[in-house]
Order: C-alpha cells, then sequence, then structure tokens
C-alpha cells in the first residue's frame, strides 16, 4: 500500500503522484480497504493502490462540491456552516474479490479544484473522482495497516465511534420459488420425448438448426445464442469434476477482465469448493449444472427438481450465492424438463458451439483448441467449454486476444438473461 501515515508524508505523496487530471483509461478496481472520515466511512475505491473517492460523496462529509458547466470545474471547499458530518448511510465493503475491475476511467476536460488548486481527478461512470490523500490540508490522517483502512480526521467537527465495516452482501434477482411450491402433477402433461441438443456447425456463423429447436427453446426462456446484440460473445464452461486447468482458467480471464459462466455439479463442489469460492469473489457467474449429472430427460418430475433444487440450496447456504442459470447435463431436455427449470426461475442455457473436448485422454493440443474455437466464432455465440481439457486453458488467452481483435465483445449471461 502507498499510504502515508503522517500528514508530512502525505503531503510529499501528493507531490510524486503523476497528474491526472484528464487520465482516460485507468482501471478503477473495487477495494477490500475501508476509508473514513472522522469515523463516518465513505465508499473508496482501488485507483493505483490509492483511495479513490467520488466527489460527490464529499457534500455529506462536511464539503461542499459546486460544478460550473461554463468553465467544466468542479470546485470543492469545507463547507463553513457545517458542524456535524451526517455521512452515507449503508457503506459495505464490496461483495466482489479486492482487485476486480470496477470501472474504466473516460476521457474529460472537467477539473476539480480544492479551494482553487486542481487535484489529480479521474471520470468514471459520468462523476468524477479524486484521491483520499489529497485530502490532507484539511485534518491529519492515518493509515491503519492492521485494520486495512484509511482515515481522515477533522479536528473542527465531531468524531463517532469507530466501526469496522461488514462486506456486502451479493444481491439477489428475481423471485426463485421452492419445489414444494409448485404444481407436481401439472408438469405430466408436458411432452417427454428426449431432444439432445446439437446442429451443424458452420464456420464463421451461427449454426443451422431446425426451427422447431428455436421454438422449444424460446417457449420456455431457454437461450443457445444472441441474436440481439451483434459481436457478442458468451464463454461458459461446465465443470463436472476439477482437472488440474481451473485456476489457469480464471487466471487468464481475469487478465482480461472477460466474464465467464461456470456450470457446476455437486461432485465439483464437494471437491474444489475453493475455486467455486474464487468464482465468486473474482465476480464471475456459477450456474447450476444438476447435483448428480444426471440425464433430466429420463427422470420423473420430482428427480428433476431435486437435481436442480438440491445444487442451487448448497450454492446459496455455503457460499450466499443464488443461481439463475441451469445447464441441463449432456444437453439431454424435453418440454417437461424445461417447463419445471423454467417454473423454477432458471434460465436454461444451452449452446451455439461445442466441440470434442471434455475426454482428458483426448486431447490434440492447443493450436487445435484454438482453430476450432475461432473457425466457428460467430456472432452472439455462446460457447460451451469443458474447464477439464488442458488444450482449451492454454490456448484461451489466445482465443480472448483474438476475439477482441476482431470487433467480438465479450459478455456475461447477465447481460442476456437479465436475472
Amino acid at each position: 500500500m502507498k499510504k502515508a501515515i503522517l500528514t508530512v508524508f502525505a503531503f510529499m505523496a501528493v507531490f510524486m503522484m503523476p497528474f491526472a487530471a484528464h487520465a482516460a483509461g485507468e482501471r478503477i478496481l473495487y477495494y477490500d480497504v475501508a476509508a473514513y472520515i472522522n469515523n463516518h466511512p465513505i465508499p473508496c475505491y482501488n485507483i493505483n493502490d490509492y483511495c479513490g473517492i467520488y466527489v460527490r460523496d464529499l457534500r455529506s462529509y462536511g464539503f461542499n462540491v459546486d460544478y460550473d458547466d461554463q468553465s467544466r470545474v468542479v470546485n470543492v471547499t469545507r463547507n463553513k456552516e457545517c458542524t456535524d458530518i451526517t455521512g452515507i448511510e449503508g457503506v459495505k465493503l464490496p461483495w466482489q474479490e479486492s482487485g476486480t475491475l470496477y470501472e474504466v476511467t473516460e476521457e474529460s476536460d472537467i477539473k476539480v479544484l480544492l479551494d482553487g488548486v486542481e487535484t489529480p481527478s479521474y471520470s468514471v461512470n459520468d462523476s468524477m473522482m479524486i484521491l483520499l490523500d489529497n485530502l490532507y490540508p484539511y485534518g491529519s490522517k492515518l493509515w491503519a495497516a492492521d485494520i486495512k483502512a484509511l482515515f481522515l480526521t477533522m479536528d473542527d467537527l465531531p468524531v463517532i465511534e469507530y466501526a469496522p465495516l461488514e462486506k456486502a452482501a451479493r444481491p439477489y434477482g428475481h423471485y426463485k420459488p421452492a419445489s414444494s411450491e409448485l404444481d407436481y402433477n401439472s408438469y405430466y402433461n408436458f411432452p417427454t420425448e428426449e431432444v439432445d441438443w446439437g446442429f451443424t456447425r458452420v464456420e464463421g456463423d451461427e449454426p443451422e438448426l431446425y426451427s422447431w429447436q428455436k421454438s422449444m427453446l424460446a417457449k420456455f426462456d431457454a437461450y443457445y445464442i444472441d441474436h440481439d446484440r451483434p459481436h457478442a460473445i458468451y464463454l461458459t464452461f461446465d465443470e463436472g469434476y476439477e482437472a488440474g486447468y481451473t485456476q489457469k482458467i480464471l487466471d487468464v480471464l481475469s487478465k482480461y477482465n472477460v466474464p465467464a459462466t461456470f456450470f457446476v455439479t455437486g461432485e465439483y463442489l464437494d471437491e474444489s469448493s475453493d475455486l467455486v469460492r474464487q468464482m465468486i469473489d473474482k465476480g464471475f457467474t456459477v450456474g447450476n449444472h444438476t447435483v448428480n449429472h444426471k440425464n433430466l430427460a429420463q427422470c420423473d418430475v420430482g428427480t428433476i427438481m431435486n437435481e436442480i433444487e438440491v445444487i442451487s440450496n448448497r450454492l446459496r447456504d455455503e457460499f450466499g450465492y443464488d443461481v439463475y442459470y441451469m445447464r441441463p447435463p449432456e444437453g439431454a431436455i424435453n418440454e417437461r424438463a424445461l417447463a419445471i427449470a423454467k417454473d423454477m426461475g432458471y434460465n436454461t442455457i444451452l449452446w451455439s458451439f461445442a466441440y470434442y473436448d471434455y475426454d482428458e485422454s483426448v486431447q490434440k493440443g492447443e493450436d487445435y483448441a484454438y482453430d476450432m474455437i475461432t473457425r466457428y466464432m460467430h456472432d452472439g455465440a455462446i460457447y460451451l467449454l469443458h474447464a477439464v481439457s488442458r488444450d482449451n486453458a492454454n490456448a484461451l488467452e489466445r482465443v480472448i486476444q483474438y476475439a477482441i481483435a476482431n470487433g467480438y465483445e465479450l459478455r456475461s449471461l447477465n447481460d442476456l438473461c437479465k436475472p
């Protein structure tokens, strides 16, 4: 950490920092450091290992914040009429893992002045950020390394009792009923003929399917491709068991800030809970691949519900994580299974690209994987890749570079389904 404990060191640090009033392309990260003004917590983010705060928030901490549109200047001054700080209610540490990307700074000609002196500033989400370190003229600062907290204390205002911040819970989306709330008998009226998901691949274009396949999925809010977002790509990985390559996959995805979804089974939860925790903390999506990896098209109503519900309950109970996406094992579906998944609150996620990558003993090399994945890349593609494939793990970085260079956007399933 580049935090200064004494005010004099903070003063020196300010003038040693690069001046960044109009910096674009800076990575703003989620932070596990807590920031306080007179012991009132203020939301903060990581900007080059410094605490970055939104200028607008300072209004709740004894400051005036005034924007002059004509001069494109934000003036920050101490509010001399303020006798007490209100602070912002409900400030918590982010649920995302520290170091996960929050935003990237934008081009801006707006300047931020602290009592008439320009200070390094950053445009984020159409608002300006500055470094908490640069508020040194207004009070004394203290960096408490043992509790990972940075304090600014202004002596002319009251100081409340310090309280450590709680970590925010991951937000939940739409309501998902328990199986006990559903009418079992109604599902016996749905067709049970098994459909094994498949299609004809087309180089550089979406696969060829029968119209009945498309209409079957649309009826039950299931997806195999995104037809609404040109150049979108969705990376999904099936995790039946751990073969030693998931960590590398996570590292590559994190390096490029690429979202992905990991569909996990009960066996994977049993054996690799540390990796599941890492997926969640790094902001990736975890999906339901059923608890026992059964062919749902061959299961009765109660078994289908149990296969889906057990693993989702475990993810919520053990990780505080709610699941909204289900991938049927082997791509085996029928209308009954799709109807049950929909009524339980899930989008069924199939795919528009897959290849023979799931046999650990039949790996054809990194170049083969790269060629297969890129040759059939197409708009709206949902990729099914198996994390047990050494070739997939080794080719992933090149695949991402290829996709970006060719104008594709790697997106989250949340953009497609909006849970």
